[in-house]
Order: structure tokens, then sequence, then C-alpha cells
């Protein structure tokens, strides 16, 4: 009988530090949101933690500090396994900037159009909320560009002109019927800056691309051709360098699977900007490494990049066929990057602990030395 309730206490102690681990390797890192909150209180953040819908209320009027540190971007990347769309409208307070941008990974090709002002300061109006309908459009002689969110899609149309081409783009982005993200808000250490991101992967992307004689197609699901937001508002420090994963794919089964990995976006003590998509279900992860990073940063694309976390539920490991480096560094301002795509191939464990296979999915991760 003592053996028996020895062994029964035992097994008992087992489940609880069992469950104690997968609920700190599930919510550790911070916490999470579960209604509406302020993000700025007297300039400063509220409280940090992360969400799958965005619970935070930002406005740029509650930001009481330098006028020449906020910035505000929403960053559109659309991609197959050949072409990328990066799609950027930024306000970051000195100077604004529209960029329309597409490469072919084979080719190495880019065409690329941009429009700059000076002295924004807000003035490019951007969008408070990632996921509630606003329109953005710009219209200038040779660089038009409409931005128009529902509930249930995004459609983007751009009009302009390269090197006497015609550049044209028709894209639509339609969302899951429940589309969860990843949107944290974490400090810096000083307090007086701040990070709040949301992060929408697994948009289907169909559309053209025209440039002249070149006619691109994306075609949603068939293709494996989808689309992440990136939306940033914050208070960022000078320098600062940062590592950025992400993708999305149709799964062998139909499945719709995507990822988000980041490293280097605030004090990572108050949140880990780590989850991945299933069918629109956000499962959030815990810390996560390039575990060859040195090896890496030495050859870019001549070496597999083996991401892990400490849990065992996020085993990836990349092997690199295009890096898309971009250098705007003038003297002490500009950024460093290297984004480097290639195919993914592993596991990744979900919530519920149903362990998905990852075959050949095309995605990125990406260094970047930002001085801003």
């Amino acid at each position: 009988m003592k053996k028996a309730l020895k062994k029964t206490v035992c097994l008992l102690f087992a489940v609880i530090m069992a469950f104690s681990v997968f609920s700190n390797f599930a919510l550790a890192d911070y916490a999470r949101i579960t209604e509406r909150t302020p993000l700025l209180t007297d300039g400063k953040l509220t409280t940090t933690g992360w969400c799958p819908n965005n619970l935070f209320v930002y406005s740029r009027d509650d930001y009481h500090g330098n006028p020449f540190k906020l910035k505000e971007w929403d960053f559109y990347q659309i991609s197959n396994e050949r072409y990328c769309m990066q799609i950027t409208v930024a306000d970051i307070s000195i100077a604004g900037a529209v960029d329309v941008t597409v490469f072919d990974m084979q080719t190495g090709e880019k065409i690329d159009k941009f429009s700059v002002s000076l002295l924004t300061f807000g003035r490019m109006n951007m969008s408070n909320d990632a996921m509630s309908s606003h329109s953005y459009h710009i219209d200038k002689s040779k660089f038009k560009l409409s931005i128009d969110v529902t509930d249930e899609k995004r459609t983007i149309v751009f009009r302009g002109k390269k090197s006497g081409r015609e550049y044209n783009v028709n894209m639509t982005l339609d969302m899951l019927p429940v589309h969860e993200s990843l949107t944290m808000a974490v400090p810096f250490e000083n307090e007086k800056q701040f990070y709040l991101n949301q992060k929408i992967n697994c948009m289907a992307a169909t559309g053209t691309i025209d440039y002249g004689e070149t006619h691109i197609e994306f075609k949603g699901k068939e293709d494996n051709s989808y689309c992440v937001l990136d939306w940033g508002r914050g208070v960022w420090p000078y320098h600062q360098v940062w590592w950025w994963g992400n993708g999305s794919t149709t799964l062998e089964d139909g499945s719709i699977f995507g990822f988000e990995i980041g490293w280097g976006f605030g004090n990572t003590d108050e949140g880990i900007e780590n989850c991945v998509f299933y069918n629109g279900k956000a499962h959030k992860m815990g810390k996560i490494v390039l575990k060859n990073q040195d090896e890496v940063v030495n050859n870019w694309t001549g070496t597999d990049w083996i991401l892990a976390d400490e849990e065992g539920r996020f085993q990836l490991t990349m092997t690199p066929f295009y890096d898309n480096f971009t250098k705007s560094r003038v003297l002490v301002v500009g950024n460093i990057c290297h984004q480097v795509f290639g195919r993914f191939n592993g596991t990744v464990t979900l919530d519920d602990g149903t362990v998905l296979e990852i075959k050949d999915m095309v995605a990125f991760v990406e260094r970047s030395d930002n001085m801003w």
C-alpha cells in the first residue's frame, strides 16, 4: 500500500512538473494581454505583453517625447518560391518613405521605385490599428499607391514608371475566417523607448506585377504565394541589431502554416517574438536561437542555418539559396541587412502536442544592423 501510494504521489508530482514546464515554455516569456489596454500612459508603456489579436490602443498623440524619435511603418512582403515583392510605407518623423520593390530570387533581377518626403512628423497618416478598416493613398505623377483594408481582405494597387517603363501592381491579400497574429509590446533599456509590433502571416496573395515586358503572377495557395505584414510603431535606440525570420506555406495536407521568429527587438526579458500559426491560430513559442550563428555570419549562403528552441518544439534547418543584401547606410545613418531566403525542413510542435513536419518551405531569416 505504501509503495502504491508513493508511486501515485511520484506520478502526480511528475504530471504537475510536466504541466509546469509546458506552461512555462508556452507563456513564460511575458504576459498575454486579454483586454483592451492603452499602449502608453504618461508617454511610457502601460504594460508589456502579447496577444493573438491586437488589444493595445495606440495613438501617436499619446507619445510625449522627442518628436524626432517616433517611428511608424507598414511593411508588406509578398512571396512565392521565386519572386518576392516588398511594399514599405514608413514615417520615421524626420522623413517619410514609400517603396515598391520586387526581386527574382533565381536571377537576382530587382525592380524598385520609391518616394521620399522630409520632416513628415505624422503627416503620412499611418493607421492606429493594423486590422481595422482603413486606407492609405499617395498620388504623385509617377508614383501612385493605394492600400485598402477591410475585415476580409487587403488590396494593393500601384501605378508608376521606372527607367521609362510602366510599373504596375495589382494585388489582393485574403484573410482567413479565423486569422490570429502576433502582437507584442516591449520596452528597451530606456523607459522612454518602446516597440509595438504586429506580425500578420498567412495572407494568401493573388495578383500581378507588370514591368515593361516582365509579367509576374502570384496565385495564392496554388503556388505558395503568401504575404506577411510587419506593422510597427515605436521609439528605438539609435543603434540596434536584430534577427528576424518569417514565412508562410501550404502543407501537404492543405493546411496553412506560418512562423514568426526574432530577437533583438527590445528587452527580451520582457518578451520574445516567436510564434507559429496553423490554419489561422497562433501558437506561442519560447526562446529560439540560431545555433551556428558565428558560422552563418561568415558565410551567409554557404552553410545551413540551424534554428532551435530549448523545449524541442521548433526544430528547423534552413538551406539558403538567395541573399537579398541591402546597404543604405550613409556615414552614421542607415541600414545594412542580409535577408537570406532558403528552404526550411524539420518539425514544429503545436500547443496541443501535434507535430507538424515541414518540408522544403521557402522562407527567410535576416540580420539587420540599423543606425537611425
